[in-house]
């Protein structure tokens, strides 16, 4: 790991309306995710991981503090200039859901099209070399009803690493999966994260997810805690850390 942040919050808040007043989701949230590092958000429902991730991306504006990637602010830039910025620098993998009208190749192809130097033959071959990577060969014409599970979670990793970004952001995306397709999954994004350079910021609902990760965050009340890794186990019901003693199962 190079060890220089590809993704820097600094003091981040946010909230929205709600009713007559507004709730805050994130309360001075700053954290730092180096090239190479896979880190993990742990927290559990509704405590504003889709907004960190949302917020990481620079898709949804701050209240207040700064966004940087690869040192530079998101916050405040132009649409196009953002566009760029996520064609070029970041790949987001989420649960997509049943609205998928698209086949497997055209949703994938999707991430490529702010892309305009790329001819519809490069976009075609750059697919067809991710889906061969990620063990999707030949599904490229498969509708989303027609993808299991696992196959759905590849795809989305798939629409999110072609632009080989500089940051990866991965909201809940392992969620739901068994214990073993889930470190089958973490085992992928590891090897692209050494592969091609990247820094991964991921959201987890399980410390069993988060294990893996190099640093770990939890997500509370909209406030963040770094949180230490093995031989740590995180207990998200009273929030403290328990350690494990040396040899002990």
């Amino acid at each position: 790991m190079s060890g220089v942040p590809v993704l820097r919050l600094v003091g981040v808040w946010k909230s929205f309306e709600r009713g007559r007043g507004r709730v805050v989701v994130l309360r001075d949230v700053s954290l730092e995710v180096a090239a190479g590092q896979l880190a993990a958000v742990l927290g559990t429902r509704d405590q504003g991981k889709t907004t960190l991730i949302r917020v990481a991306s620079g898709t949804l504006p701050v209240d207040q503090g700064s966004v940087l990637v690869d040192d530079r602010e998101v916050r405040g830039i132009s649409d196009r200039q953002l566009s760029e910025v996520l064609a070029k620098k970041i790949g987001i993998a989420t649960r997509a859901g049943p609205g998928v009208r698209l086949n497997v190749h055209d949703y994938v192809e999707m991430s490529l099209t702010a892309t305009q130097e790329l001819s519809s033959r490069e976009r075609h071959r750059r697919v067809e070399r991710t889906l061969k990577e990620l063990d999707l060969a030949g599904t490229g014409g498969l509708m989303w009803g027609e993808l299991s599970n696992w196959q759905r979670v590849l795809v989305e990793f798939a629409q999110a690493v072609i632009v080989r970004p500089r940051l990866l952001l991965i909201d809940d995306v392992l969620d739901g999966l068994e214990l073993g397709a889930k470190q089958a999954a973490l085992e992928l994004i590891e090897g692209f994260a050494e592969d091609i350079g990247c820094g991964v910021l991921m959201t987890v609902s399980d410390h069993a997810t988060a294990v893996r990760a190099g640093r770990v965050w939890h997500l509370a009340d909209g406030k963040l805690k770094l949180m230490h890794k093995d031989p740590d186990i995180i207990d998200l019901h009273d929030h403290r850390e328990v350690r494990v003693a040396e040899g002990q199962n």
